[in-house]
């Protein structure tokens, strides 16, 4: 996997870049502008007007997204084969909705949400602007009303390539603490994403699977 490696002589580029990539689970290094990177194996991120004079051989901050689950995705998106680019989520619905995304077998970011549309919303915009090979969204059937209604909003708003699976979560609030700071909802989310579902695109499997 290629590296990041902070170059910039401008210093509000350097703090603004460094203080965003802290907010993502990436490491990092800083080196200056002038040393020899490996562009195979590194990849520099810099100030727009740096990253010009670089010969595109570097990501401008600027281009990328302020939100760090998007930025992170979109920088890994870089570091990543294109064969390794999958994009799995997994949701608990909900009065409160757990949430989490993986991107090439890693752990994107996972988050709790309040409201359906705003977390379609959501979902749109990472799936828009972070590159993936395949998108497999995973909705736990334990509350109908709110699972159907975001497997429907999915399917209308997302690629017609996504694969969108209503997931039997019997036993996913159950076990083990797991990470440190993860809500039980967020938990829950990561025991859905990895269970086997059964496919919107199947009206009559998938009310059955909701019960």
């Amino acid at each position: 996997m290629r590296t990041i490696k902070v170059a910039t002589e401008d210093a509000n580029a350097y703090y603004d870049i460094v203080s965003r990539l802290k907010r993502t689970r990436l490491r990092f290094s800083s080196i200056s502008p002038g040393q020899a990177v490996d562009s195979a194996r590194d990849l520099v991120l810099t100030s727009k007007e740096e990253a010009s004079s670089l010969g595109g051989k570097a990501v401008a901050i600027e281009d990328l997204n302020k939100d760090p689950l998007i930025m992170e995705g979109q920088l890994l998106s870089r570091i990543l084969d294109e064969s390794r680019r999958d994009l799995l989520i997994g949701i608990d619905p909900g009065s409160r909705i757990g949430v989490v995304m993986f991107y090439g077998g890693r752990e994107l970011g996972a988050l709790t949400a309040n409201f359906v549309d705003e977390l379609v919303d959501l979902l749109v915009m990472v799936v828009t602007d972070v590159p993936h090979s395949s998108l497999s969204v995973k909705i736990g059937g334990g509350e109908p009303r709110s699972s159907l209604r975001l497997a429907r909003l999915s399917r209308e708003r997302l690629s017609p390539s996504a694969s969108i699976e209503i997931v039997d979560e019997s036993g996913t609030s159950a076990g083990k603490r797991g990470k440190i700071g993860a809500t039980r909802d967020e938990r829950a989310a990561v025991r859905i994403a990895f269970r086997k579902g059964v496919q919107f695109s199947d009206p009559v499997r998938a009310r059955r699977t909701l019960g």
